[in-house]
């Protein structure tokens, strides 16, 4: 699937019928309206379903969710949103492979969820078990809420775009440059080049036993990675875009968190090769590190191998 979204495009959002879940609504709102996208609302029921979910009764039925997916679609539509809704009636284990499922049959263009976990230990790290499977799986670019965003959601005025010094970020490039036109929002391009002592794996390692050398890479990567930023804020620019460009030294994943702080980041666009649960926690992978703590909604956009 080609990851810039067609006009007009497709949204699902999974929901469980809890109110925590519903926070990914105000995002996709604003999102669907700048795109011109219809919406899906999409409840899958689950096998042998928790009593609770969230501290809300579970939804347990096919008409139970069906009401509940009316009752919220009924809230998007009276905000000008082209919305419709869809239960999947046959009980399933895995709740995110269902969404998926369901995102593939609807042709969707884009995934939305909520980012939460249900405490269960190391599984829920940082993102939360179903948008850790959602994120892994979708293979389409995925909306997502952490439960601990903050502001005014769903109102893009700055949008940040992480570029990496591996060409990876070129991915989300296609997608961020229709959300920049769409919302007319300012970005901010993005690059970390590590130091030595934040060089993760073998890199770091080495440059133990040879500082100088490691330093005077560094700095000549900082370099070529300003280059990169400047010629596409030109090109962003010139589409009329406003561009900051910020090149900043240290570890990826906090040195990211501070830039979406600083400059107030209303949207996240990055690629991400989605590595989660594990798979992220044991390479370090930059991605699940700032969903897990990122104060705004980021659009994840898979990176094809």
């Amino acid at each position: 699937m080609d990851n810039n979204l067609p006009a007009p495009a497709h949204f699902i959002v999974g929901l469980d019928g809890s109110r925590l879940a519903e926070s990914v609504l105000p995002a996709v709102r604003d999102l669907a309206k700048a795109l011109q996208a219809r919406v899906t609302l999409v409840h899958v029921l689950e096998t042998q379903p928790p009593a609770t979910v969230h501290g809300e009764p579970h939804l347990t039925s096919a008409a139970a969710a069906q009401t509940y997916l009316q009752r919220v679609s009924q809230r998007l539509a009276d905000e000008g949103v082209d919305v419709s809704t869809h239960v999947h009636d046959d009980p399933q284990r895995d709740v995110a492979a269902g969404i998926v499922l369901h995102a593939a049959e609807l042709n969707a263009d884009l995934i939305a969820i909520c980012v939460h976990g249900r405490g269960g230990g190391l599984q829920d790290w940082l993102v939360g078990r179903t948008a850790q499977r959602v994120i892994a799986l979708a293979n389409r670019p995925v909306l997502v809420v952490p439960l601990h965003a903050k502001g005014d959601l769903g109102n893009y005025r700055h949008l940040l775009f992480p570029v990496d010094q591996y060409g990876d970020a070129q991915a989300a490039l296609p997608l961020a440059r229709r959300l920049a036109e769409a919302t007319r929002a300012e970005v901010f391009l993005v690059t970390v080049v590590p130091t030595a002592g934040t060089m993760p794996g073998d890199a770091g390692a080495a440059s133990v036993f040879l500082p100088h050398t490691a330093e005077s890479l560094l700095a000549f990567a900082e370099d070529e990675a300003r280059a990169v930023l400047e010629r596409l804020a030109g090109e962003l620019a010139d589409a009329g875009t406003q561009v900051v460009v910020d090149v900043r030294r240290g570890d990826p994943a906090r040195e990211l968190l501070q830039a979406i702080i600083a400059f107030a980041a209303d949207l996240v666009v990055m690629s991400t090769h989605a590595r989660t649960g594990l798979d992220g926690f044991w390479a370090g992978s930059v991605g699940p590190r700032v969903v897990g703590s990122a104060p705004c909604p980021l659009l994840l956009v898979p990176i094809r191998e």
